[in-house]
């Protein structure tokens, strides 16, 4: 063990009464202190759940307002922009959903939750930040609007679902290209 100093006071590299040099303990905590901060700041950048693209993933929400037209989770139904009529077979809905995520979240949830209920994507679109996904099955359509609502990654979800009857043996309309 060293020998002792008493009475020094300060930053002199002095030794304490232990033996152990003050610098040196505080180098050894300091070193913690940056390790533990580096290894905190390295899982919150990594992130969890997200994708190659740096999207994160959304899933749908439990029970949807529409049956077969999925919602993501955390986006609520704004009740006053909201009408729907329901007759015999057919149905008529328009539905605004609020929430926050990324709009390129929102159109990959579409993309990939659409046809495992039975949607076929026909046209995909974005216009002056908007972004617009058309979806028909057998009997109706289904028009999925994502718009940003300028608050943070809050943004709004507009669909509209409407009945469609198309011959099957019908091709869809092309329009000439210009």
């Amino acid at each position: 063990m060293r020998a002792t100093r008493t009475g020094s006071a300060g930053g002199d590299g002095s030794v304490d009464r232990i033996g152990q040099d003050r610098w040196t303990r505080r180098g050894a905590w300091r070193l913690k202190f940056v390790a533990g901060f580096a290894g905190l700041a390295a899982v919150f950048l990594a992130g969890c759940g997200d994708k190659g693209d740096g999207l994160k993933r959304i899933g749908p929400r439990g029970t949807p307002y529409l049956t077969g037209v999925p919602v993501p989770e955390g986006f609520s139904l704004v009740e006053k922009n909201t009408e729907d009529y329901e007759s015999g077979a057919q149905r008529w809905a328009r539905h605004l959903y609020r929430g926050y995520a990324e709009q390129a979240a929102v159109r990959n949830f579409y993309r990939e939750q659409m046809p495992l209920v039975g949607w076929n994507r026909v046209s995909d679109q974005n216009v002056k930040g908007t972004l617009t996904l058309r979806f028909e099955n057998a009997s109706e359509s289904c028009t999925v609007q994502i718009a940003p609502t300028g608050f943070l990654n809050r943004c709004t979800i507009q669909i509209v679902v409407m009945p469609f009857s198309r011959n099957s043996m019908e091709p869809p309309v092309r329009r000439p290209m210009p």
